[in-house]
């Protein structure tokens, strides 16, 4: 992956951490960015509303899972401007990947296998570390960290 396209989707992880809770709050006066929010969700989401948060009493435009990787990468997009480094291997980001990414396979697979609903909120946490972990790396891409 490029450095540039890197830096673009650490970008469009913060702005889309930003829009997700924001935009049910302007739907009265920005219907269209309101519509527009929820034809980007569908594209990766069921958009499920019992599965969904809400802000200002209307749903948010992508699940709770999603909500959490996106989220937590939003989060990670505003450690890399921080200035948070992690000089790793390629190797090593592989290993800390996949871990990051354990809590919400194995929740979708435990949902999936048994019909047991964890919630909303126990999806959400479980995809933020996968979230936050993939900014991280981006920004070592973006930084040329990677060894």
């Amino acid at each position: 992956m490029s450095r540039i396209a890197a830096t673009g989707l650490l970008t469009l992880a913060l702005v889309a951490g930003i829009a997700i809770p924001t935009i049910p709050c302007v739907a009265d006066r920005l219907p269209r960015l309101v519509a527009t929010g929820s034809a980007f969700g569908s594209l990766i989401c069921h958009q499920r509303p019992d599965r969904s948060f809400t802000s200002c009493g209307r749903t948010w435009p992508v699940c709770g899972r999603c909500s959490g990787l996106y989220l937590g990468a939003a989060a990670g997009a505003v450690l890399v401007g921080l200035g948070l480094r992690r000089r790793q291997t390629v190797r090593q980001w592989r290993r800390a990947l996949l871990i990051a990414a354990a809590p919400t396979v194995l929740s979708w697979t435990v949902e999936a296998v048994t019909g047991l609903d964890p919630g909303t909120v126990a999806r959400f946490v479980l995809a933020l570390p996968l979230g936050l972990l993939t900014a991280l790396w981006l920004g070592a891409v973006a930084r040329g960290d990677l060894r």
